[in-house]
């Protein structure tokens, strides 16, 4: 991080990374900092309201990446004379926005640390066949070239992991309870990709059936992976599971209610997520968003032994190795 005196900052969030934003505003957000932002009109609706409205923040916004790419050229130059310009996410899909230059004191946020820095050290196996070659062939004939060159373009390059440790704990969310049943929430769309789906369906085969649950997946349930999924769920589950799923994108407020209504958080979290022909290491080289969810809804969660747990939320944590605690967990609430 910059030693110099903080005025003023920028923050340019391109993405849907809603909580990584939050993240950085509860970090950087004092009342004599001036903040402008730019993002998607959709993030914005994910920040609380005493975050929003503050008068130091000046929010704005765009809907189509391509069709406002003049706007957000002329944002991001006006952004010259920041103390601080922050680039939360810099996917490949922006690799293509022609710049004459970035703001100086410039710091680019890096969410899949493999991906930027052990691409060949940290490769896909072979069994993930076309998509693995097809990334790789990618990488080494574009990407590889944009990236070095978008990384000169920075003063400052930070892994998002860092500010782990520069959070502050919170106080518990007040909010109603509005079920006396148990409300496991497992946010993110269903992929096969970083999360154990197949724990899950152990689990619902393994619990009691005098167990009132709702079981939420809190997320976009619409490719075949998902409809495979949840169809075999709705044979096993017992009478007395209820699940929740989404074939659409789930609004802002939604998203909310079922956090706030949540009795327990589940990240099924993989060691090893693929991202464009690389292995990041979850928790390692790469963050899983849901652990911001959990630091802002303050509500219990399950996650992994194995997961190097941020001190922000080391209270909210209760770590299993065996599908066993979670069950013995769950049914101890009923």
């Amino acid at each position: 991080m910059p030693d110099f005196r903080i005025n003023s900052i920028a923050l340019f969030e391109p993405e849907f990374h809603h909580e990584v934003l939050e993240m950085l505003l509860n970090h950087f957000n004092l009342p004599a900092v001036k903040i402008s932002i730019l993002t998607w009109t959709e993030n914005v609706k994910y920040m609380n309201e005493s975050i929003r409205f503050q008068p130091n923040i000046s929010w704005f916004t765009f809907e189509n990446r391509k069709k406002e790419e003049v706007y957000i050229k002329n944002w991001i130059a006006e952004q010259s004379d920041v103390d601080l310009f922050v680039w939360i996410t810099l996917s490949p899909l922006w690799y293509h926005l022609k710049l004459d230059k970035i703001p100086k004191n410039s710091i680019l946020m890096i969410h899949n640390f493999y991906f930027w820095f052990g691409y060949k050290q940290h490769s896909a196996p072979i069994n993930y066949h076309f998509k693995t070659w097809w990334h790789h062939f990618i990488y080494f004939r574009t990407y590889q070239k944009k990236q070095q060159w978008w990384l000169s373009q920075f003063q400052y390059c930070r892994n998002i992991l860092d500010f782990h440790g520069q959070l502050s704990e919170k106080g518990p969310l007040k909010c109603s309870d509005l079920t006396s049943n148990i409300s496991l929430v497992i946010p993110g769309g269903i992929t096969d990709n970083g999360r154990d789906y197949h724990l899950i369906r152990s689990f619902v085969l393994a619990i009691s059936s005098d167990i009132r649950l709702e079981l939420v997946f809190l997320g976009l349930a619409s490719n075949p992976f998902a409809r495979r999924f949840l169809k075999s769920m709705y044979k096993i589950k017992p009478a007395g599971v209820q699940i929740v799923s989404f074939e659409k994108y789930v609004p802002a407020d939604l998203f909310q209610f079922y956090m706030e209504k949540s009795t327990l958080i589940w990240l099924p979290l993989k060691p090893f997520r693929y991202y464009s022909g690389v292995m990041e290491k979850v928790g390692y080289s790469t963050v899983t968003g849901g652990v911001f969810d959990v630091w802002k809804y303050q509500k219990p969660c399950f996650l992994p032994s194995w997961y190097p747990v941020p001190s922000f939320i080391r209270n909210l944590v209760l770590p299993y190795h065996h599908l066993d605690e979670i069950i013995f967990y769950v049914s101890e609430r009923k």
